[in-house]
């Protein structure tokens, strides 16, 4: 018998805010700015480990008992593109309630065909399917043709535009904008983070941390459960798309909530993700959370 087969389950904590399934950092896009790619990690090589197969994502999940305000997200990448996605969202079970991150290049005739609206169904300020507009990359007449579609098949879904540097680009996401909530459609933005020519964007808690001048000792923890395409658990989101440093398998029955909490000795301060020193809002959409607590740096 497969030793896998009767793990405890994991049962987040109140203050646990993110629980993250990147089910692969491959992508059917080519943005230049791409977050996964931040200070030289890449979709391509973010895991040191082969992907899991989807029996055990399935066990993974299956593992999870989540409060009613905390979904499980998928991820990537495009997490669509993985082969038995469909099975998935259709076999975890019933009371995992999943939200999606996704460019949306998909075949909508087919996803509304096999996956159950309730799966991306609940109480929450804001749509379970989140689908990002990347100007030159996916098209927007598309994207709204395939959101409508999904809105009326009972999809809770919402689309979401980057303020880029650029003038001209950040003009024409708040035409969009316009555009979109005239059509009865959920469209909001969301802050660029990254670099563009050079320099780095973003509201972030801990200075220095991001492109900082020097390299520093300090002790963090997170809020989420991160969990990369090998099944590796990673404590922030830099470790993740650099394959460096898991401190757990998510199929290891030894694994509990309790690990996540820890703080951690990082030698990496200076090249934080910006995901995870970003000022946002949290999942009642309150503004001022960060994803993890940094603390005695030197």
């Amino acid at each position: 018998m497969d030793d896998t087969d009767h793990l405890p389950c994991i049962s987040l904590a109140g203050h646990h805010n993110y629980v993250a399934f990147f089910l692969t950092f491959g992508c059917n896009l080519d943005c230049g700015y791409c977050l996964n790619r931040h200070d030289e990690g890449s979709r391509y090589r973010g895991s040191t480990y082969k992907h899991m197969d989807v029996e055990s994502w399935i066990k993974a999940a299956d593992r999870l008992v989540l409060r009613d305000d905390l979904p499980l997200t998928l991820q990537g990448g495009e997490p669509t593109i993985i082969n038995g996605f469909y099975r998935f969202v259709t076999e975890v079970k019933p009371d995992i309630r999943m939200d999606l991150l996704t460019n949306m290049m998909f075949d909508v005739e087919t996803f509304v065909r096999r996956v159950p609206p309730w799966r991306f169904d609940r109480d929450a300020p804001y749509a379970s399917i989140r689908v990002t507009y990347h100007p030159g990359q996916n098209e927007i007449d598309d994207l709204i043709r395939k959101t409508l579609f999904l809105q009326d098949a009972g999809f809770r879904i919402g689309l979401y535009g980057i303020l880029y540097p650029d003038a001209d680009l950040r003009k024409h996401i708040m035409d969009t904008m316009e555009t979109c909530v005239n059509l009865g459609l959920d469209f909001r933005t969301k802050e660029f983070l990254g670099e563009w020519n050079d320099e780095v964007y973003g509201t972030f808690k801990y200075p220095g941390s991001v492109k900082g001048e020097r390299l520093k000792t300090c002790r963090c923890r997170t809020t989420e459960l991160i969990v990369g395409p090998g099944g590796y658990i990673y404590r922030c989101h830099a470790d993740l798309y650099l394959g460096r440093d898991p401190f757990a398998h998510i199929l290891d029955g030894s694994f509990s909530k309790e690990a996540i909490d820890l703080f951690r000795s990082c030698t990496y301060y200076g090249t934080c993700h910006p995901c995870d020193v970003k000022v946002k809002t949290n999942r009642f959409q309150i503004f001022g959370h960060t994803s993890v607590e940094i603390t005695e740096m030197g």
